[in-house]
């Protein structure tokens, strides 16, 4: 499959099991992923392309998520952390990012934040594409 850079997200994280199962998450929005361990490489990835969503781990080895929600900005950056609690999800808001993800990241959780990004972008963009799968049965 032959993928635009737009058509892919980007993994920032120290743990590669928090990759896999985002994958499989934005692989059913029609997504692809590229993942990398920290800072220094997600930049050069960065660099020579955009992401619809970037997820991010709260801390790296090289920084935190507040360095990748600046060399990103708009697109939309979702953090992952190993809490889940209140004042660390408005933490995160706070800094700019777009939305907070416990880990271990839950697979539907994962696609409804990836699908709100997209809407958002549609939105920011003037489009207004339908870009979910129809729901079949559904009243």
């Amino acid at each position: 499959m032959n993928m635009s850079s737009i058509d892919q997200v980007l993994v920032i994280s120290p743990e590669a099991d928090h990759h896999q199962k985002i994958s499989g998450a934005v692989e059913r929005c029609g997504l692809g992923s590229i993942y990398c361990k920290e800072f220094v490489e997600a930049r050069s990835f960065l660099a020579r392309q955009k992401f619809r969503v970037v997820f991010c781990h709260d801390t790296l080895p090289d920084g935190d998520f507040r360095g990748v929600i600046a060399a990103v900005n708009p697109t939309p950056v979702v953090v992952l952390s190993r809490f889940a609690e209140w004042d660390h999800y408005l933490t995160a808001l706070r800094a700019g990012a777009f939305d907070y993800l416990a880990c271990p990241p839950d697979s539907a959780e994962t696609e409804r934040i990836v699908w709100s990004a997209i809407d958002r972008q549609n939105l920011q963009n003037g489009t207004n594409a339908q870009t979910k799968p129809a729901l079949v049965g559904v009243s």
